[in-house]
């Protein structure tokens, strides 16, 4: 059976997050550990996928349990907030070793809390480790 208007933009999230992280089709069947016919179908617009299914989309990309089902309903869909990365001082490009992403239901303000406190831990063992030269 063919996506209602809102489990279409559930589809369309998905297939945004998979856009920004550089995923394909195979790499979603294989975290979500789902049928590559139901992966295409739902990306597709071609039908909805079960509720077991619909969690283990949600759990390989790291959303809160539900939310598809919430974007069905006509909820909104989460933020793709951009890779927070490290800078060197020396103006040269970001260390891609060092990257996190926003999970789905934390506000800014919880959001900028916890990069506070990372960046902390990080000064902190980058101090240590230059002590040890």
């Amino acid at each position: 059976m063919a996506q209602t208007k809102n489990q279409q933009r559930a589809a369309h999230a998905v297939a945004a997050w998979m856009a920004q992280h550089e995923w394909n089709n195979t790499q979603l069947v294989a975290r979500a550990e789902a049928d590559p016919g139901t992966i295409g179908d739902f990306l597709n617009g071609k039908r909805w996928p079960k509720i077991g299914t619909q969690g283990r989309i949600e759990k390989a990309l790291g959303w809160t349990p539900g939310t598809l089902r919430s974007i069905a309903m006509g909820g909104p869909a989460p933020d793709l907030a951009p890779a927070v990365g490290a800078r060197h001082d020396d103006g040269a490009e970001p260390d891609d070793s060092l990257r996190f992403r926003r999970p789905a239901g934390l506000t800014d303000e919880q959001w900028d809390q916890v990069k506070d406190k990372v960046r902390g831990i990080i000064e902190w063992q980058i101090e240590l480790t230059v002590r040890e030269r």
